[in-house]
């Protein structure tokens, strides 16, 4: 009966010592980080691609709205549309453009006639002390009411370019320039429209913005104003006339064309 047992004990599996064990948890524990590494990894190359996308879808988004408002643009006089060019880089254009009655403020409405400013302001991206900022587009809608007011008085409403009373339409801009054209004497070629010589027939824009990654990176006014040494650095074209990290859009659209 003894031997039997002695033999039993013998055909026991061994255990594991505290040294495997501790040696099978590292192994365990390395290949888990090494999963999490490329999971967070993935993670965040989809989070920036989303904000890439992001920015491209609002930039297209607001040169559609633009070019709505633009081909409604209606003539009235020689003072009717207006341009302002802030400095290089970021431009201000306002008119008077026709718009139906569900485009407009529903207690704001005596006909169709509105008017529209688009102009870039540098903002905080949340009005909280120490926020950072950004430059956004917006537009400045006045339903026909207001334009009406202001035309039986003679005059236009005011090119007011205050980001309170307007509508951000696109965020991380670094350039919005918008130039007002006429055909040139004799036809052919468009120069620049100058105040005072009748209507522009065209708007040609330059637009650009950045993603999110690049917006992270320029937090200051003077970033914005692409006046500090990072802004130059982060948007300043290159030698051969791209930018570094902006996305450009550009089109030229006909003034009034619904019309």
């Amino acid at each position: 009966m003894k031997g039997g047992l002695e033999k039993q004990k013998r055909r026991l599996p061994r255990g594991y010592s505290l040294v495997e064990i501790m040696a099978a948890a590292g192994v365990g524990l390395v290949v888990i980080l090494t999963m999490l590494s490329t999971l967070l990894s993935g993670t965040d190359g989809f989070d920036s691609a989303t904000r890439r996308i992001d920015a491209l879808v609002e930039a297209r988004a607001a040169m559609r709205v633009m070019a709505d408002d633009v081909s409604t643009v209606i003539s009235i006089g020689n003072e009717e549309f207006g341009w302002k060019a802030e400095d290089e880089n970021f431009h201000e254009v306002w008119f008077l453009t026709l718009k139906p009655e569900d485009a407009q403020d529903v207690e704001k409405t005596q006909g169709d006639v509105c008017f529209v400013h688009y102009f870039t302001a540098v903002t905080q991206e949340v009005p909280i002390e120490g926020a950072a900022f950004s430059r956004k587009l917006y537009r400045r809608f006045l339903s026909s009411e207001d334009v009406l007011g202001s035309l039986r008085q003679e005059s236009l409403p005011a090119a007011d370019a205050n980001p309170e009373e307007a509508e951000a339409i696109a965020f991380n801009v670094t350039r919005f320039i918008a130039r007002p054209l006429v055909v040139a004497e004799g036809g052919g070629a468009l120069v620049e429209w100058m105040r005072g010589a009748g209507s522009p027939e065209s708007l040609a824009i330059e637009f650009q913005v950045v993603d999110g990654d690049t917006a992270e990176m320029l937090q200051t006014v003077e970033d914005w104003n692409l006046s500090s040494a990072l802004s130059r650095n982060v948007i300043a074209a290159d030698n051969e006339g791209a930018s570094r990290r902006g996305r450009d859009f550009e089109m030229n659209l006909k003034i009034g064309q619904a019309n």
